[in-house]
Formats: structure tokens, sequence, C-alpha cells
């Protein structure tokens, strides 16, 4: 018996010598000289409070703080110590890493567009890598050092070895799809849901593949395998990279938060649907592909199909959400909608040649390209003004044009004094070189929100370390800032930030 969703033409079968095999690096490298050369990253401070706090762990890391036992953070290990390596070859240079967080997001590109160009054709590759890119806050997550896309790109990795198992059903594709996956959940725990989707379609595609003839055993072989080997890998690698004072810190705060009610007023939280507003043309164009892909029983829209529903599901029922989960939901959403852009281009000929003019398949083919012109004067407006933003020259010159820059200036003329930092704004330590004591490695709202760090404890580590510095926002700790009369004195008072310095220091 045939499989019930097989591939037509056979997914990996046409690459032979066929132009399109080159199509993905081509595509992934134009994407990263373009990024690399035109993006103004280098001149943007911070592009999210999280960059300061993955550089800071990352730090903290390399110099011997290891995580979870002295280094506090609420996400798996995989992505800080990729950037702690990056660390001890290149020092503490945010530029660095987000080359880093771009490499990954240049081969999420090129991925995408191997699974769409091998499955499909070379117009939908095309199609789905511009859409992509213009997906809400893409090439700034690219840029960004954050876990978004490389988990992302772990993911998809995942899938096409899955995919290249469907076709070749080599057992080897089966482990390396479940070890991709593995390493999506260490870098965010929240990927581990695309397991039982990559599970179930082992199972529907052998039980379709082998009919009512074969044994339940070698219709569950193909799941075992990829369960087994994700399983064993993750429990072992958890056990030794994460441990349970791990477990405690990436789970608490994350099952804390939702349910915590002050603190989501607090935030204003906003649901999933308030993020996918601006990708709604893309969506609709996704809808469209699942037309196209389903009546031929593909692969790759089921899954990416399945992706996408089961992400917009969970995400709808968390909080909080922030813009860069999307992400989740809009890529797999946009290499659906590449496959519908992909077929109307295709068949574009065809439909002007039908008669009568208006049947069925050109009314679907005039909707996706309908769907695409919508994106593109909607999208494009919002994405490519992201290239033009006037530099900010961040230096350690007093008199750059940077309203920050006085900070960074006077925290760098004493930091051959300082072994320590307090601050909840991360990244001027992190630019500066300077360590916060590793307790305070992610100071973030959600976590003071949340009771999870209070103004206490944050007054006892200032006792315990004494820090040479400390930098506030203004307002933010009245307590502390009570607390600090007695032994610094108030160095730098701008725009509502506070450096403080401790007595026994000179200098201005």
């Amino acid at each position: 018996m045939n499989s019930m969703l097989e591939t037509k033409p056979p997914v990996f079968a046409s690459w032979g010598r066929n132009w399109r095999r080159l199509l993905p690096l081509v595509l992934a490298l134009l994407f990263f000289i373009t990024m690399f050369l035109f993006f103004p990253f280098r001149e943007r401070f911070e592009f999210d409070v999280d960059e300061g706090y993955e550089g800071m762990k990352a730090l903290l890391l390399a110099r011997g703080h290891p995580l979870y036992t002295e280094t506090w953070s609420d996400q798996p290990p995989l992505f800080t110590n990729m950037l702690a390596v990056v660390i001890r070859f290149f020092g503490a240079d945010i530029n660095a890493a987000r080359v880093l967080v771009l490499l990954f997001s240049a081969a999420l590109l090129a991925i995408a567009a191997w699974i769409l160009g091998t499955a499909w054709g070379g117009w939908h590759a095309l199609a789905g890598v511009l859409l992509i890119f213009l997906l809400p806050y893409y090439t700034t997550l690219s840029v960004s050092v954050m876990v978004a896309v490389p988990l992302m790109t772990f993911a998809m990795f995942s899938l096409l070895a899955l995919l290249v198992w469907h076709e070749r059903h080599q057992e080897l594709w089966l482990v390396l799809s479940a070890l991709a996956l593995v390493l999506a959940v260490f870098t965010k725990l929240f990927t581990v849901f695309l397991a039982p989707i990559f599970v179930l379609g082992l199972l529907l595609d052998e039980r379709a593949k082998l009919g009512k003839g074969h044994s339940w055993l070698n219709i569950l072989r193909p799941a075992l395998i990829w369960g087994i080997t994700f399983t064993l890998i993750t429990f072992v690698a958890g056990a030794i990279l994460v441990g349970p004072t791990g477990i405690k810190e990436v789970l608490g705060i994350h099952l804390s938060a939702p349910i915590n009610k002050a603190y989501l007023n607090l935030i204003q939280s906003r649901p999933i649907t308030y993020y996918l507003a601006d990708s709604w043309s893309i969506i609709f164009l996704a809808a469209i592909g699942c037309h196209f892909v389903i009546p031929e029983r593909r692969w790759t829209a089921y899954y990416l199909l399945a992706w996408s529903v089961l992400a917009f599901i969970m995400l709808f029922f968390y909080a909080p959400v922030w813009y860069h989960h999307q992400l989740l939901i809009t890529l797999p959403a946009a290499m659906l909608a590449g496959i519908a852009v992909g077929e109307a281009l295709c068949s574009l000929p065809q439909i002007v040649r039908a008669r009568p003019f208006l049947n069925r398949q050109a009314i679907f083919t005039l909707s996706t390209l309908a769907g695409l012109f919508f994106t593109l004067i909607t999208r494009l407006p919002a994405t490519l003004p992201d290239f033009d933003r006037p530099p900010v020259y961040i230096t350690k010159a007093a008199h750059a044009p940077w309203a920050g820059q006085m900070f960074l200036t006077k925290m760098t003329n004493h930091a051959p004094k300082t072994n320590w930092v307090v601050t909840t704004l991360t990244m001027y330590a992190f630019r500066t070189g300077l360590s916060v004591p590793p307790a305070l490695a992610v100071p973030s709202f959600k976590r003071i929100g949340n009771g999870e760090l209070t103004e206490e404890q944050i007054i006892a580590i200032v006792d315990e370390y004494k820090p040479e510095q400390v930098l506030l926002q203004e307002g933010e700790f009245p307590l502390l800032e009570e607390h600090l009369m007695a032994g610094y004195r108030l160095l730098l008072d701008d725009r509502k930030k506070l450096l403080y310095l401790r007595n026994d220091l000179k200098g201005q």
C-alpha cells in the first residue's frame, strides 16, 4: 500500500545536478551579506533587554561561574554556552555575538529554502524566503542576542532530517532529527511541543505504508527510535547540564508568571493575536497554501501546518507573550505561504490560457497573487526602514553623540579597579566588560514582578559583594538608593539613570 501522505515528486530525488541545489546556499549567503553590510546592528546599543541578560550570563560562564549553581538563568544552557565560546575568542563584544545569531538566521533560511525547493520548486523556495524576510521583527531578531532564531534553526533542521527519513528510510536521519530537536529544547524549553507532532507523523506514515498485514512493532519502530533517542538524550543531558537547581530556575518563573494576575496586569499582558496582527496577509497566504498541498498529501505541508497551529494554541493560552514568540507560528506559516505563491506563479500560464477563465484554480491563483501584493505593500515599508536607521556611534569617547555614552565612559574609566557592578541595566556592564554578581545575571522585570527577586535580596547582594559601581534606574529601588548613601557617592545622574561609585574609589 502506498503511503497515505506520499510526497509527489519524491522530496529529495530531484537534487542531482539541478540548479536548485545551490539556491538555498545562494539565498542564505545573499541574506547574510545584505544584513552584515547594510543592517545597522553595530550602531545599536541594545535591541532588547534580553541581549544584556544573555550576554552577561555568557560572560560570567566564560569567567568560571557555572550556570544554575552560581549564575541565575531561566533558560536552558545551550545558547549561553555558545555565546561563552564567542566571548572567550572575541571578549565582551556584543557585535560578535550578534554575528553568531546572524549565522543561525542565514542557516535557517537555507534550511527553509532546501525544504521548499526540493519538495516543491525554485519559485516556492524564493517566495518562502522572501516572506520569512518580511515577517515582523525577523531582521531585528536575526541580529539580536536572543534565543528566538537559534531555536528555530535547530527545530527546522530537525524537520529537514525527518523529511529526509520519509524519503530514504535510513534510520540515521531519525537519530539526527531527534538530536536536532534536543538542541532546540536545550535552547528554549517551549519547543518540546514539536516532539508529539513528529512522533505522530512517523506513526501515521508507517501505519498507512505498511497496512494491516504488518505487526505493530514494525509500525512503531521509527517512532520508537526517534522518541527513545530524543527522550534519552534530553534526560541524560538535562541531568548533566542543568541538574535539580537548574530545573527549578528554568521551570519556576515560567510556571508562576501565567497565574500571577498582579504581574500580568502590571505589564498589560497582550494575547498572541495582538502580535500576529501585522502578519495577517502572510497567514492568509498560508491558508491558501494548505488548499494547494493537503489534496496532494505532502509531508512538508502537514508538519508545517501542525507546527503552526499547535504553537498558536499553546501561546493563546499562555502569558505573558512577547513579540518574538510569534516566530514559532509565523515562520512555518510563511513557508506554507511560499508554497501557495510558488504554485500560483507556476500555474499562471495555464490560468491565462484556460477557458472559462474564472475556474476554481484561477480563483485560488488570483487570490494568492492578491495576497502577495498586499503583503509586499504592507511589509516592505515596515521592513526596509530598519536598514536606514541613523547611526549612533557607541564608543568610549565622552564626546560621542549618544545619551547613554556618559555612563559607558564613566564605567570604563573605573573598570580597572572594579570587580563587580550591581545593575538592572545589564548591557552597560557587559559593554564595559564588567561582571555583575551571578545571582543578578538576569534582573528581569518578569523575575522582579513575580517576587522571584526582591529589593531586600538585592540589598543583601550589595552587602555581600560590595560592588565598586552601582547603576540604577531612578526610583527603581528606593530602599537600595537609601542604603547606598552610607558607602557610595553619586557619580552621575542623567536621564533618570544613577551611577554610584564606592567611596574608597577616587576619580570622577
